[in-house]
């Protein structure tokens, strides 16, 4: 619309102009060069732009004379160029569909033609572990160390390839470098911590945990956890050569996550070595209030080794009391009211735990000991024989022969980093390792074999292979009737 009256005005301006003249012909004369001509003003003026219009197309034509080297250079550049990007999205596009060899082949046509090394070399990397080629790869990636604006990416590629190699030093080197010149690189701190983890250097995966809790790389839980896991196992590598050291740790471990049994287990006896029952009994309850554990109350009922069996007793039901309805706390409530022949409390308490579900392995052994207490030794046999095939249930009281709750292995703690760490649970290694050997026993051997008569009605032994060992969960009784095998 608005070009519209805009073209109207002039139009009618120009009629204007023409109506003017046609009434004011008037006359233009001018000399030059002793010429002198005189001519209607309209045709002056006609000659003026003409005159004008040629000048304009004249200086024109020299400026593109001029210019045209120039211009046909920018041309055969810009051509180049678009040939170049044309190729580089070529390559893209075949390196993410996983077509190494045109991958390839386009990365070093756009090479060719893109003036650009850093995305060059970039996508010649990329194309080369399309292609299954990681040597060219890494020659690629170290090209890239030598600019700053791509040391980062570079140093990326270099840990990948590395990692897949399983060169852990060389993984760790690269993600380091990554790790301190990229504040926000979440990628630097996940490679350089599980490379850290996985060669057990545990104080330096501490330091990089730290870092990375501080740079939120992190969740602040998960981290915590971490760090229980890490300060745990490396006071166990210190143990035997720097004790103090190692209580340290431990307690800083129960202080990041003081639901963690292995912490507080180890804590405890490192401070009851040292004497200090009473912070030896904290971290204990601390841990139990949080997550009752099988080996928190054994390390909690061997606490003094000075203290009879009634004390002993007696401390485990205030164990118990700090978390009432948790069914750890019923379990120990129920070993001990087994250990002090109390059989309607015991029963009181493991009735509702076999109505809830199907019993394990664990409760069908309590079972079969309040039925041996009871007098009920048929009882007893099938509960024992039911043990044999319930679901198992790790009670912690056949990790070590020495009484470490938790012998894990190097490699067991590497995994805890984040089977505790990111999930919150534990890992039993003898159960997921299927060392509980006789696990299915038959019932004759974990009751005393009823006597059987011979043909002269006299009383006749058991055979001796009913003489079989008993499983490493199995509580065990003994002909007076008390556990020979509890685990608190």
């Amino acid at each position: 619309m608005i070009r519209l009256i805009i073209a109207v005005g002039v139009a009618l301006l120009t009629a204007a102009l023409g109506a003017f003249l046609a009434l004011n012909p008037g006359h233009a004369s001018f000399e030059f060069l002793g010429t002198q001509m005189e001519m209607p003003f309209v045709v002056a003026a006609g000659a003026i732009i003409a005159f004008s219009f040629v000048m304009l197309v004249l200086w024109w034509g020299i400026y593109m004379l001029w210019t045209s080297p120039d211009k046909v250079k920018t041309f055969l550049s810009r051509r180049r160029r678009e040939q170049g990007y044309d190729a580089l999205e070529r390559a893209l596009i075949a390196s993410a569909a996983g077509d190494g060899e045109a991958a390839v082949r386009q990365a070093a046509r756009a090479d060719a033609l893109l003036d650009r090394p850093a995305l060059s070399r970039l996508l010649a990397a990329r194309a080369a572990e399309a292609a299954g080629n990681p040597e060219r790869a890494e020659t690629q990636y170290e090209a890239l160390l030598e600019d700053p604006r791509t040391r980062v990416v570079a140093r990326r590629g270099l840990t990948q390839l590395a990692h897949d190699r399983g060169d852990l030093e060389a993984t760790a080197e690269h993600a380091a470098d990554a790790f301190d010149k990229a504040k926000g690189a979440r990628w630097a701190f996940d490679a350089l911590f599980e490379a850290q983890v996985a060669q057990g250097r545990w104080d330096a995966a501490l330091e990089t945990l730290g870092e990375g809790d501080r740079r939120k790389h992190i969740a602040p839980n998960i981290s915590k956890r971490r760090r229980a896991v890490l300060l745990t196992a490396s006071a166990l590598g210190c143990e035997a050569s720097d004790a103090d050291r190692a209580r340290d740790l431990a307690e800083a471990a129960c202080r990041a996550a003081p639901g963690f049994a292995p912490a507080a287990n180890l804590a405890s006896r490192l401070l009851t070595s040292a004497r200090r029952y009473k912070k030896a009994s904290d971290v204990l309850e601390a841990c139990w209030t949080l997550a009752p554990h099988p080996a928190i109350a054994r390390a909690y009922r061997e606490l003094r080794k000075s203290d009879t069996r009634a004390k002993r007793l007696e401390r485990l039901k205030g164990l118990a009391a700090l978390q009432p309805e948790h069914r750890e706390s019923k379990l120990v409530l129920i070993d001990v009211a087994l250990e002090d022949n109390d059989a309607a409390t015991a029963r009181t308490l493991i009735t509702p735990l076999i109505d809830d579900g199907t019993p394990s392995s664990r409760l069908c052994a309590l079972a079969a000991r309040l039925a041996r207490l009871e007098g009920e030794d048929e009882q007893a046999r099938r509960w024992m024989a039911r043990a044999a095939h319930a679901s198992t249930e790790a009670d912690w009281s056949d990790m070590d022969p020495d009484g470490n709750a938790f012998p894990y292995t190097g490699d067991d703690w590497k995994r805890m980093v984040y089977i505790y760490g990111d999930e919150g649970r534990l890992i039993h290694p003898r159960y997921e390792r299927y060392e509980r050997n006789a696990e299915a026993v038959p019932e004759t051997a974990l009751l005393e074999a009823p006597h059987r008569r011979g043909a002269t009605g006299g009383p006749k032994a058991a055979p001796a292979y009913f003489e079989a060992p008993r499983p490493p969960d199995d509580p065990g009784v003994d002909d007076d009737g008390e556990d020979s095998g509890r685990a608190a």
